[in-house]
């Protein structure tokens, strides 16, 4: 049996967008790679403690469960969360971002040490055409460095590890993104039977 648990949404953060110009490089284009095979859109990821976050359903109907190590699923509701379609782990397992394919942000929740979800909050903002209010992100990635990237069918959104929006990237073609995965030095799409990646610059390691 699945329990159900309704979070309250946290105060949206507002902060200076940082540029494109910190994450790709001028002269490194989109380029095929038949040896990479790309799984995914990411539906599932573990926590700790044993636990793990899924979305299940289908459609319209996906929703965002929480599995302990024991005891029963916990479905998570969270007001203003439409559609969950995606989700993955922040690199210090402390945050998990999930995409609404049915509103406009990326939202996190903060990871507790038992594996148990709060503090849900929409910091991320998918910049959206006028009028349009569903995003159908299809994936949603960290790198090594806790940036934090969106793929959407055409483009992919990028913003830093405080999700301060970076600026988006254009998709290497017009065929729709199925999947992304990055390693913070390659960002790896997924279009049909293509696999795309290009080269980007690894996030800044702090001075000593």
């Amino acid at each position: 049996m699945t329990s159900f648990l309704t979070l309250a949404c946290a105060t949206l953060i507002c902060a200076q967008d940082l540029s494109l110009a910190t994450i790709l490089l001028d002269d490194q284009p989109w380029t095929a790679r038949r040896d990479l095979t790309i799984k995914g859109p990411t539906r599932q990821v573990n926590g700790p403690d044993g636990s793990t976050y899924a979305i299940v359903g289908e459609g319209a109907k996906r929703s965002l469960e929480h599995r302990p190590a024991q005891g029963a699923p916990v479905s998570i509701s969270v007001v203003g969360l439409v559609t969950p379609s995606c989700l993955a782990l922040s690199p210090d397992r402390g945050t998990l971002a999930v995409g609404d394919a049915g509103g406009k942000h990326i939202w996190f929740f903060r990871v507790n040490a038992n594996g148990t979800l709060d503090a849900a909050d929409r910091c991320a903002t998918l910049r959206l055409r006028p009028g349009v209010l569903a995003s159908n992100v299809v994936d949603v990635a960290y790198d090594s460095g806790g940036r934090i990237f969106a793929a959407l069918p055409g483009e992919i959104h990028a913003f830093d590890p405080i999700a301060r929006a970076c600026g988006v990237i254009a998709s290497p073609s017009s065929a729709p993104i199925d999947s992304f995965q990055t390693n913070g030095e390659l960002l790896m799409v997924r279009q049909g039977s293509s696999v795309m990646v290009r080269m980007i610059q690894p996030y800044p390691k702090p001075k000593s």
